[in-house]
């Protein structure tokens, strides 16, 4: 197979650079690599909390599927998929959690960041029926979002800047708002900021303003039910 090069705007996925640093050297089967990739770019189209996708959706793809079937011979798909997410659980890149729904367990992965165990840890999983696996966050400050989503350090110069729009927005906004600028390839503060104020003014997922982020930066009125108190 050759390949013609990636089109003009082609949407972009942030890798952590944590993987490429640290993570990718230590890992020696695909399938860990195959399944870690394809579930960091499945949550980077999730936009709204909780940040999680079913275990069963991500199974599903079909890149994936196709990836695991050409490098992880001679072990058929399932197996290589199940071997590829326990070792991405048990190094603690991905976390693993489940919840009833109707009766029957549903499996979820997020990634090992504060978000994602926030996103496992919500109300909406049912306390009680839930299980979680995974070590502890990887990114939770200002300086470590700017560095998981745009791949370089931090500015000094915008360190007081940053930990006010983190106190203003909460951790959420700032984490999905560089997202979201890096996968429209805008890798600037300035354009982060203007995604935060949009949201603010004009709400988030077809909100309004009256979701903006109250004390400790939850869209109160319409999310308070995704978080115990």
């Amino acid at each position: 197979m050759t390949f013609d090069g990636f089109p003009s705007g082609a949407p972009v996925t942030p890798l952590p650079q944590a993987l490429l640093r640290d993570l990718a050297p230590a890992i020696s089967d695909p399938a860990e690599l195959i399944v870690t990739l394809y579930a960091i770019e499945a949550l980077a189209r999730v936009r709204r909390f909780p940040r999680r996708i079913r275990c069963d959706d991500l199974r599903e793809q079909r890149p994936l599927i196709d990836a695991l079937a050409g490098m992880c011979p001679p072990r058929d798909v399932d197996g290589a998929f199940a071997d590829g997410l326990h070792a991405a659980v048990e190094r603690g890149t991905l976390l693993a959690g489940r919840s009833v729904d109707d009766g029957s367990w549903v499996d979820w992965l997020a990634l090992n960041d504060a978000d994602g165990r926030r996103a496992l840890e919500a109300s909406s999983m049912p306390p009680g029926s839930v299980q979680m696996y995974g070590r502890e966050s990887v990114y939770s400050s200002a300086p470590e979002i700017w560095q998981s989503a745009f791949g370089t350090p931090m500015p000094p110069i915008l360190s007081e800047e940053l930990k006010s729009a983190e106190s203003r927005y909460g951790s959420d906004w700032l984490h999905d708002a560089f997202a979201e600028a890096a996968a429209n390839g805008a890798r600037s503060w300035r354009y982060v900021q203007a995604i935060l104020e949009r949201w603010e003014t004009e709400g988030r997922d077809g909100g309004d303003a009256t979701t903006r982020p109250a004390a400790g930066g939850l869209e109160w009125s319409r999310y308070r039910h995704l978080f115990r108190e």
